[in-house]
């Protein structure tokens, strides 16, 4: 081995060593800033928490008044006595008992105004 080809070894040798030098020192570097990044979130969740509920606390009349709004009832399907029974529902027994309803209705005319 000439003089030359252990100089460039020796060189190489440094390189690959410099390269995995930087690689664990930008991981640990990286490890310590995601802890910092960590505990200012969590720092910043707690103080985001603390003004949300002051809030709430200072304005509770009108959170409370806006989700009064926005409850809704929960409907339920009617029961097929009633489907019948609904002046209002459109079923197929919707013509029954129209006679009392209907009191302009004179029978079984398709169009009343034309004869």
């Amino acid at each position: 081995m000439t003089e030359f080809q252990k100089i460039f070894l020796f060189y190489v040798f440094l390189y690959f060593l410099f390269k995995g030098v930087m690689y664990v020192a930008l991981y640990v570097a990286l490890i310590i800033a995601e802890k910092i990044a960590r505990q200012r979130l969590e720092h910043f969740r707690r103080l985001h928490r603390k003004e949300k509920a002051a809030e709430r606390e200072r304005w509770k009349v009108a959170y409370s008044l806006h989700d009064k709004k926005k409850v809704v009832p929960n409907i339920q399907p009617l029961d097929i006595s009633q489907l019948v029974n609904n002046p209002n529902s459109f079923t197929a027994y919707s013509q029954v008992n129209t006679s009392n309803r209907h009191k302009h209705y004179a029978g079984n005319r398709v169009y009343p105004f034309v004869s």
